[in-house]
């Protein structure tokens, strides 16, 4: 009887090589489960309503935005959201959604429209679009004030993206005396006086003339203006424009900064950008992102969760026969591994938010309703209400004679808050994790008896409740090794 440990979990997801190649601590599957200490397995923390509220009952909360009001010191959470043929704009600091009474009938006839929004010289400014050449009215927020005939817009064009870039404010795909131009962004004049003016004669910048792509989203990073289209990527320093790549961007909303750093989605993968060639930080979840409905790359929205995870919604997806319902794909950017994280609601929106000193992810949702996601410290164990599935599943251990048949008797499972998970073997690659011989763990360390043989075995642990999240150490397998005859 030889005893084998394996005690360290904290490769995480890896779908992109063969059993043979995986390391020890990887998994082949993984929903609900993270690292939030090195080497040790827990369930993911939950979320909660940020408020009973609604923004509109049953619609899609389209956009989340985080607004500081530097006047007055507040912070305000934007929502936008569909109220019969109409967009319509929201706020909450720390209790109900409110409407922004101001934005009267401007934004009448626009519902489906997507805004983006920029904070600059106090206020927010919002563009956006509904369809073709139908763009949004250019606005302001200046505290709960709504305004299109600011005087900082006169002359401003309509866009698609806009984005502040030093110590300026630009519009980007942008609409121009009727006009659309997919590849241009204009730019404001210096500001005098906390007050802009547009030059729209002579301020903007082409970003390749005629090629057939568009710009779909740009962002600021490393002192440069990085700016998307389709299948290109170019950057900018308020001299010089260069393309530094042919990878492009399929969804404005999954642009996020993580400490200088850029992170979006193309179709191909998620990429980071650290001031040379975008990286593709996806490859061991490809499985994930082939999945994604190509219907859908634009409904990919993203945001900082924690403070240095890239967390994205994908939506649901089929992975090696496993539905994975709403689901997030979730970099750990320190440790550069990945997860993937399921929610009980869909997804339509994502921002960070600060309320009462703390900032945490929000999301809106498919019913009017907006979301904060948990922190651990939070000790929020359930999605609003609802029981988190969680579960994982190893590599096929051979124990380094994969040509050798193993009898597997007994194993040792070291864990906490972790009665009632369930354990099955499947063995060669039978998949079959049979109910009928699962087994479930009743103590912290718990003895389990199997009686599995096979060149390989992997183990699948799962649990679903709202308790307490459980936190796996680790397991030890005691096993006899059958040498082949010669």
């Amino acid at each position: 009887m030889t005893s084998i440990p394996y005690t360290n979990f904290e490769g995480l997801l890896n779908t992109g090589v063969s059993d043979f190649l995986l390391q020890n601590n990887e998994l082949t599957a993984c929903k609900n489960v993270w690292v939030y200490k090195i080497g040790k397995l827990e369930k993911v923390p939950g979320y909660s309503k940020a408020d009973s509220s609604q923004v509109i009952a049953g619609q899609n909360v389209n956009y989340l935005h985080h607004y500081y009001d530097t006047t007055n010191r507040v912070d305000y959470l934007l929502a936008t959201s569909d109220e019969g043929s109409d967009l319509t704009l929201k706020y909450r600091t720390t209790g109900a959604w409110a409407t922004i009474g101001s934005i009267s009938t401007s934004w009448d006839t626009y519902a489906g429209s997507q805004p983006d929004m920029e904070n600059y010289l106090g206020k927010t400014f919002i563009v956006g679009y509904q369809s073709g050449t139908t763009f949004l009215p250019n606005a302001t927020i200046n505290g709960t004030t709504f305004s299109t005939a600011d005087s900082d817009l006169t002359n401003m064009p309509q866009g698609k993206y806009i984005v502040r870039y030093r110590d300026l404010l630009y519009v980007l795909h942008a609409k121009e005396s009727g006009t659309v131009y997919p590849s241009r962004a204009y730019y404001c004049d210096e500001p005098s006086s906390m007050a802009i003016s547009w030059t729209v004669s002579t301020n903007f910048i082409e970003f390749g003339y005629d090629d057939g792509d568009q710009i779909t989203g740009a962002a600021e990073a490393l002192d440069r203006l990085i700016v998307f289209k389709h299948f290109s990527m170019w950057k900018y320093d308020e001299s010089t424009r260069k393309k530094i790549a042919e990878i492009g961007c399929d969804s404005f909303r999954s642009i996020v900064k993580i400490d200088k750093i850029l992170y979006w989605f193309n179709r191909n993968g998620f990429y980071r950008w650290r001031g040379a060639s975008p990286e593709l930080i996806s490859a061991k979840a490809q499985e994930f992102i082939d999945a994604i409905d190509p219907s859908k790359l634009d409904n990919v929205v993203a945001s900082k969760y924690y403070g240095f995870e890239y967390r994205a919604f994908i939506g649901n997806v089929t992975v090696q026969g496993i539905t994975y319902n709403n689901a997030w794909f979730c970099f750990d950017t320190r440790r550069e591994k990945c997860y993937i994280r399921c929610t009980y609601d869909d997804v339509k929106s994502v921002a960070e938010y600060v309320e009462a000193g703390k900032k945490r992810t929000y999301f809106g949702n498919d019913n009017g309703y907006v979301m904060k996601f948990a922190e651990k410290i939070d000790e929020v164990y359930d999605d609003d209400g609802n029981e988190i599935d969680s579960f994982f599943i190893t590599k096929n251990f051979d124990h380094g004679v994969p040509e050798s048949v193993k009898f597997t008797n007994h194993m040792t499972v070291f864990t906490k808050n972790a009665v009632g998970m369930n354990v099955v073997v499947d063995s060669d690659n039978k998949d079959e994790f049979k109910e009928t011989n699962k087994q479930i763990l009743n103590n912290n360390v718990d003895t389990l008896d199997f009686s599995v043989s096979g060149n390989r075995c992997r183990y699948k642990f799962y649990e679903k409740s709202s308790s307490k999240s459980w936190e796996f150490e680790g397991f030890v397998i005691e096993t006899d090794i059958k040498e082949q005859e010669q």
